[in-house]
Formats: C-alpha cells, structure tokens, sequence
C-alpha cells in the first residue's frame, strides 16, 4: 500500500516538474526551449491542460505553429481549455487561408474569423480586406505605424517581415 501511494506520488511530482519547467521557459520568454520541452514530454502531460496550453502558447510565440495542433485537440475539458483550442485553431486556419491565397491565387473574399492580437490574424485580416500594396510577388501593409511584408521565399515558406520607422525589427517563417 505505500509503494503505491509512494508511485502516485512520485508521478504527480514528475507531472508538476514538467509543467514547472515548461513555465520557467515561458516565463523567461524562451519560447524556443518551451515549444521543444513540451513536444518532448507530450505524451507525459497530454491530460495535463495546463501543460497543453503553455506548450501550445510557447510553440505560438516561435516559428512552429504547426505543433499547436496536437495540444489544441486535447483541450476540451473546460470552458477556459475549449477557448484556448479555439484560438489555436483560428490561427491555424488563417495561416492555411493565408498560403493558399499566396500559392494558388485563392480569393478570400470576405470571409469573417475571429479576430486575435497574434501577428498572422493581423496579416490576414488586412489581406481579406485588401489594405495591401502588390508589388513584385510581396504585399506590403501598414497599421499603426507598423509595416509588414508578406511573401513567399524559394521553398515556398510563408514570411513576414515587420519594420517599425523604417527599420527592420522580425521576421517570421511559416511552413
């Protein structure tokens, strides 16, 4: 009976560690360490929603969208995990809607999403509106004093790059 007790003891311990050391990653903003940690001890902490959301969050804040997927069909059990699924899943197809768009000449007329604070959500709510100037196969936009340019690089990436007064300051890459 105690080795039992003992065994369940030590498995909410290692369970609380990963979530501890995913949150000093995010914490410390070291997106790129979190997203990794978190695809690594997945399968550890994939009941653990808070785990999923802060994997989920980290791998955001990187150029690795794609893995948010895994975390966000997972979050289901409560109100605040089904919003968080949403949102990751908004991001997702907006980031889909997006390179379709780029690759294949898709119209997105006027279609309606979710609106995020998230970098392509801006992006892509500009392009369906159509406040973009076309040049060269790059969309260049403009929103508070924030540029942005949206293109595809030789192996079919999606990039933007953002420059505030005139100066470069991120890219980001998507696949």
């Amino acid at each position: 009976m105690r080795l039992f007790f003992f065994l369940i003891l030590l498995t909410s311990a290692l369970f609380s560690s990963n979530l501890s050391t995913l949150y000093k990653y995010y914490e410390k903003q070291e997106y790129d360490k979190g997203c990794s940690y978190g695809m690594k001890y997945y399968k550890k902490n994939r009941s653990n929603e808070k785990y999923l959301t802060l994997y989920g969050l980290s791998c955001l804040e990187t150029d690795n969208i794609d893995r948010i997927s895994k975390p966000m069909l997972r979050l289901n059990k409560s109100k605040a995990s089904r919003e968080n699924a949403s949102y990751f899943a908004t991001i997702l197809l907006q980031k889909q809607l997006l390179k379709q768009a780029l690759l294949d000449a898709k119209p997105l007329g006027n279609l309606r999403l979710p609106k995020t604070d998230f970098i392509l959500s801006k992006i892509f709510r500009l392009f369906v509106q159509k406040k973009y100037q076309l040049s060269d196969e790059v969309y260049s936009f403009e929103e508070e004093n924030i540029k942005y340019q949206l293109y595809l690089d030789d192996k079919d990436k999606m990039i933007i790059d953002s420059y505030q007064n005139g100066k470069f300051t991120k890219r980001y890459r998507y696949k």
